[in-house]
């Protein structure tokens, strides 16, 4: 379990299965993270029961995020994709819906499992890749340090349109000096 000023980053279990049932991520989030609602686990019951088993059982850092003095799961964080030679790893993180939005959860989050990633696992370098015009998300890692580093051209086919996704990185110096 990881902690922070606001939330409690956990690995989920069994138990959190009602609370993540609960969950209605809203269209926005899915167009931001470039999936299609009609398609999403949290509303058919058979593909959430498979995923969240499946999800479960993964070899990854998975977290449920939660509020310190609330207990509904606002997102959830992944570190995943870990490569134990060259000491690196992938994020991704989502807030679901945005009543809880705009209000630093996600660099809080962020700050939180990078402080995790290189501190305990002691990784060199965590990147991730988000589609370009989700200008809040990007504007939310370069706080937490993270930097461009690429652009996969027209890489997302999203509502019969062509993206660009962003690759951005931050290494473990750049993490301790910041």
């Amino acid at each position: 379990m990881l902690k922070s000023k606001n939330l409690i980053l956990k690995a989920p279990s069994q138990n959190d299965y009602e609370s993540f049932r609960k969950v209605r991520p809203c269209d926005e989030f899915y167009f931001m993270v470039g999936g299609n609602p009609a398609e999403s686990i949290f509303f058919n019951d058979k593909k959430f029961d498979e995923s969240f088993s499946e999800l479960l059982t993964r070899e990854n850092y998975w977290f449920a995020c939660k509020g310190v003095e609330i207990s509904e799961i606002i997102g959830a964080a992944f570190l995943h994709s870990i490569d134990t030679s060259d000491k690196r790893a992938r994020y991704a993180v989502g807030i679901y819906n945005e009543e809880n939005w705009n209000n630093g959860y996600g660099q809080e989050i962020t700050q939180t499992i990078l402080r995790y990633a290189f501190h305990d696992l002691k990784l060199h370098k965590v990147d991730l890749r988000v589609l370009a015009y989700n200008k809040r998300a990007i504007a939310s890692y370069k706080k937490s340090g993270f930097v461009q580093e690429g652009m996969l051209r027209e890489n997302a086919f999203i509502n019969n349109e062509w993206h660009d996704d962003i690759i951005m990185g931050i290494l473990s110096h750049e993490f301790h000096e910041k």
